[in-house]
């Protein structure tokens, strides 16, 4: 597990079957087209990129825009009152294009997991600093992960309404 916390990197590891918990795969990512921190309008990117229909719920103090694709993915991200994509989250048998999903913040993520010490098998990573979050993990067709960002996170709202 790696946690990045306030510029200083604390890594932490559970080693098990997965390659680097598909770290190649996941700096290997094409270029970004929408994500974390984007408005409203990214969300159809994302739509586009994963071949999925968008349903919306609509809650008291933010909104999700659902995607669904035909292969299982299953991508959540939440919106704030002023349109912007405040966090993120996936289930399905594979993970979604991070880069993609992370925007603008896949550098930092990218960086966290490439300062891994024990190259390897990981089953999760967490990258905790104060501007982002991401967990992710799973196995084999059954992963799932978040990401947000703090800041814009509307007040009441908790990590664990971010599923």
């Amino acid at each position: 597990m790696i946690v990045l916390q306030n510029s200083k990197m604390i890594i932490r590891s559970k080693s098990f079957g997965l390659p680097a918990f598909l770290g190649i795969s996941v700096l290997c990512a094409g270029s970004a087209y929408a994500g974390l921190g984007s408005n409203t309008a990214s969300v159809q990117d994302d739509a586009s990129a994963l071949n999925g229909a968008i349903s919306v719920e609509i809650r008291q103090q933010y909104s999700i825009r659902e995607i669904s694709a035909e292969t299982g993915m299953h991508v959540r991200e939440f919106l704030n009152q002023d349109g912007v994509v405040f966090a993120v989250s996936w289930s399905g048998p594979a993970l979604p294009d991070l880069q993609q999903i992370l925007g603008t913040h896949f550098a930092e993520y990218s960086a966290a997991l490439a300062a891994l010490t024990h190259p390897g098998f990981h089953r999760s990573v967490r990258v905790a600093s104060s501007g982002l979050i991401v967990e992710s993990g799973g196995h084999l067709r059954a992963y799932a992960g978040r990401a947000y960002l703090p800041a814009l996170v509307p007040a009441g709202v908790t990590p664990a309404d971010l599923r």
